[in-house]
C-alpha cells in the first residue's frame, strides 16, 4: 500500500508534504487534491495509502514527514551512474566512449589519500606506468602502498623457488620500479611448490582508499594501458569496494609471501 510513495517523483513528495502540512490536503483527501499530486495514474494507490494512514492514527505533519523522509533519503544514495563507470579502451565506436586505461588509473592515482593497492597479473615497462603512482607516494606522507603480482614458475624451469623470486625481484627493481623506496610486493608462494599447479594470481584492479577500485581485463603493460581492447569498471560503490580491498588484505596477511628487497633497498 505505502509502496506508491516511491513510485512518485521527488518533486511529488515534496508537493503531498507541502499539501498536508497547510494546504487542501490538511483539510482532508479529496479525489481533486490527490490528482494535482499523482495524476490520473496513481491517484487511486495514493487516496488508498493516505485513507489507510489516516484511519492508523496518523496525522497530516506525521504523513508529510514521511514524504520528506523518503526524498531526503533519496538525496543521500548516489545514483548508479555516480556508483559505478565503465572504461572501455581500444578503437572508436560511435556513440561508444572509449579512454586509456592509463588514464583512468592516473586520475584514480590522483584521488589517494591513504591507501593505494595494485593487483596484477602481467607486469611490464614498469617505468611508465607507475612512474605517477611512485610521485604520489613521495607527495602523500603516511599513504600506504602495496602490490600483489603473479610470480609463476616458467615452464620447465626447475630452478629453486626462491631462485625465480630473486629474478623477478632484480627485474622489478630495475625495470619496474627504479625509484627508491620500493613498495612492498607479495606473491602467491603456492605457485611456486611444483610445476602442476594449474592456478595463477590473476585478477587485475587498483583500490583507491577503499571507496573507488578499477576492475579491468588490462594487465600492467603498456600495451594494455594505451592499445589493447580492454574493457573494466571503476566502482565507488564503498561496501563493494571494500569487500575486494579486504580480500586481498587478508590473502597478504594469511597466503600471500611478501617479496624480498633487501638487497635493492639501499641502491640508488
Amino acid at each position: 500500500m505505502r509502496d506508491v510513495f516511491h513510485k512518485l517523483t521527488s518533486g511529488s513528495l515534496c508537493q503531498l508534504a507541502a499539501s498536508l502540512r497547510g494546504g487542501e490536503l490538511s483539510r482532508g483527501i479529496t479525489t481533486h487534491a490527490v490528482r494535482q499530486i499523482a495524476g490520473g495514474v496513481l491517484v487511486g494507490d495514493l487516496a488508498i495509502a493516505l485513507t489507510a494512514l489516516r484511519e492508523d492514527g496518523w496525522l497530516p505533519s506525521q504523513i508529510a514527514e514521511l514524504a520528506e523522509t523518503v526524498v531526503e533519503s533519496r538525496a543521500r544514495v548516489a545514483q548508479p551512474e555516480e556508483l559505478f563507470d565503465l572504461v572501455l579502451s581500444g578503437p572508436d565506436v560511435s556513440g561508444v566512449p572509449t579512454r586509456e586505461t592509463a588514464a583512468v588509473i592516473h586520475a584514480l592515482i590522483e584521488e589517494a589519500q591513504r591507501e593505494v593497492i595494485v593487483v596484477g597479473y602481467v607486469i611490464h615497462n614498469g617505468k611508465k606506468l607507475f612512474e605517477r603512482l611512485a610521485e604520489k607516494a613521495g607527495e602523500t606522507p603516511g599513504l600506504d602502498l602495496w602490490l600483489c603480482f603473479n610470480i609463476q614458475r616458467p615452464y620447465k624451469d626447475t630452478s629453486l623457488s626462491s631462485e625465480i623470486v630473486r629474478r623477478f625481484a632484480n627485474k622489478f627493481a630495475k625495470d619496474e620500479w627504479p625509484w627508491r623506496p620500493l613498495p612492498p610486493v607479495y606473491y602467491d608462494p603456492r605457485l611456486l611448490e611444483d610445476g602442476t599447479t594449474q592456478s595463477s594470481l590473476h585478477a587485475k584492479c587498483l583500490i583507491i582508499d577503499r571507496k573507488a577500485a578499477l576492475i579491468t581485463s588490462a594487465n600492467f603493460t603498456e600495451a594494455a594501458h594505451k592499445r589493447n581492447i580492454e574493457a573494466g569498471v571503476i566502482v565507488r560503490y564503498e561496501p563493494l569496494v571494500i569487500r575486494i580491498a579486504t580480500y586481498f588484505d587478508t590473502l597478504r596477511q594469511t597466503l600471500f609471501a611478501p617479496v624480498d628487497f633487501s638487497c635493492h633497498q639501499g641502491c640508488p
